[in-house]
């Protein structure tokens, strides 16, 4: 009894070094013993051989452990042994009569799951005076809470009125959708690198002294439900662009597109702004089991008229994605779309000169998105959905700023920016730089300063 006590032990301790070391593609169809062992596994009888031998017992025990044990143990012990491993084996297993298929969701249920609703007006119980406020230790904002741009924080809607503010800086940290995962980090990720609101490098203008700009926290993202996370970040959204200020939504994956655009149609109406989307992705896919995915944001978007096909460009399209088919139903919807074909083809500057004739010729008001991965992996490597062969950070941002110097931006997200895959943080300050990007034209067209407008001590040095 001691023994066998002594021994289930041990194979517990196995099992469980086995499942921590052991390769993760466990073996499947059969395992010969080694010639050398055949003796030593003669003395089991015909079930424990069928589990070795089957490679069963290979998804407890790796095979170096497993010839060691072979050749190691006395008869009896490899008996006990062989038959802990059965056991654990069987109790591991599916058993249709006690374990369940699948979790059940409670379908019934309105709840957030995160428990994330906004607490109610009554409750909130103010101890202070509306409005945007520090929580920066420090005279300067180095350090205490990061931020988005150091900038003050506003939690409430009567925050950003009481503030004035012009842009609210918003985390949507959603991480539901296709490509590789970790987008819900972003937002954390892009507060702590501190180089968002640096100046304009051609206007010299600094944007956190020209636009009243707060970081307006997370919108909260159920993990359970998409469906219910869109609602939220449609209400969201709706509610925050009702104050005045500008979304400028931070992901997280790009399904939050639909309802970054839907909420801010509900604020300024349907079809009274154009998108400007730039992705390696067409994001119009129609033909899928649900359509509440990143591949699908913009299909919803033209399909429920929340956006008008006219008033749609779509910048740096590539991969496999972007077929005949697919582009041929953009163009019958008069989306305005640039492939890297014609970029490679024409060169940058016709065709971003191209894109801003579109856009000056557009509606007054834009809603401009980044999927990340329409910059190169060479200088966004942590893309969710990377695609080779894109566009240059200088480009991306030479075209954003001079868009959002250009019009009136309703809106703005950056999404799929996933940083646990750029330890360098070089996706991290280039994210940065996109969003400062947009800042920075806003910041010009705050100013009512021409687009294209550049400092003269910005231009030259004035020596001979």
């Amino acid at each position: 009894m001691k023994a066998t006590v002594f021994s289930s032990r041990y194979a517990l301790l196995t099992l469980t070094l086995a499942l921590l070391l052991s390769p993760t593609d466990h073996a499947f169809g059969q395992w010969a013993i080694p010639d050398e062992l055949r003796a030593q596994a003669s003395i089991l009888n015909d079930e424990q051989s069928e589990f070795i031998t089957s490679g069963a017992i290979l998804d407890f025990i790796p095979e170096r452990q497993l010839e060691h044990e072979l050749a190691t143990r006395s008869s009896d012990d490899l008996r006990i042994f062989i038959d802990d491993l059965m056991v654990f084996a069987a109790q591991m297993a599916y058993d249709p009569e006690r374990d369940m298929g699948a979790a059940p969701l409670n379908l019934t249920s309105r709840g957030f799951s995160a428990g994330g609703m906004p607490t109610p007006a009554p409750l909130r119980g103010h101890k202070r005076a509306p409005g945007p406020f520090s929580v920066h230790r420090y005279l300067f904002p180095k350090s205490g809470v990061p931020t988005f741009a150091g900038a003050k924080v506003a939690i409430w809607p009567e925050d950003l009125v009481a503030g004035n503010v012009d842009v609210a800086i918003i985390g949507v940290p959603s991480n539901m959708s296709s490509g590789r995962r970790d987008a819900a980090f972003g937002p954390d990720y892009m507060r702590a690198l501190d180089t968002i609101a640096t100046p304009d490098v051609q206007s010299l203008l600094k944007p956190l002294e020209t636009l009243s700009v707060v970081d307006y926290g997370n919108f909260e993202i159920d993990n359970m439900s998409i469906e219910r996370s869109i609602d939220h970040v449609v209400a969201m959204v709706a509610e925050t662009a009702a104050t005045g200020a500008i979304p400028m939504l931070v992901g997280g994956d790009t399904s939050m597109l639909y309802p970054g655009v839907k909420g801010v149609a509900e604020e300024h109406g349907m079809g009274t702004f154009g998108l400007l989307h730039f992705s390696a992705h067409p994001d119009v896919e129609r033909f899928d089991d649900h359509t509440i995915s990143d591949r699908q944001a913009v299909f919803r978007l033209l399909d429920q008229g929340i956006v008008e096909g006219n008033e749609t460009i779509q910048v740096g399209l590539r991969g496999p994605a972007v077929d005949a088919e697919t582009l041929q139903w953009l163009r019958d919807k008069d989306v305005r779309y640039h492939t890297m074909a014609e970029f490679q083809q024409r060169g940058f500057e016709r065709v971003l000169k191209r894109i801003r004739r579109e856009v000056d010729k557009g509606p007054d008001a834009f809603f401009v998105s980044i999927d990340v991965s329409v910059i190169d992996p060479t200088e966004m490597v942590a893309a969710g959905r990377v695609t080779s062969n894109g566009l240059g950070i200088d480009q991306v941002t030479q075209t954003i700023r001079h868009v959002c110097a250009s019009k009136n931006i309703v809106g703005f997200e950056i999404t799929d920016m996933a940083p646990m895959l750029d330890l360098s943080r070089l996706s991290v300050l280039h994210a940065n730089a996109v969003l400062n990007a947009c800042l920075n034209g806003i910041a010009v067209h705050e100013a009512g300063l021409d687009p294209d407008y550049v400092h003269p001590l910005a231009l030259d040095h004035g020596q001979r």
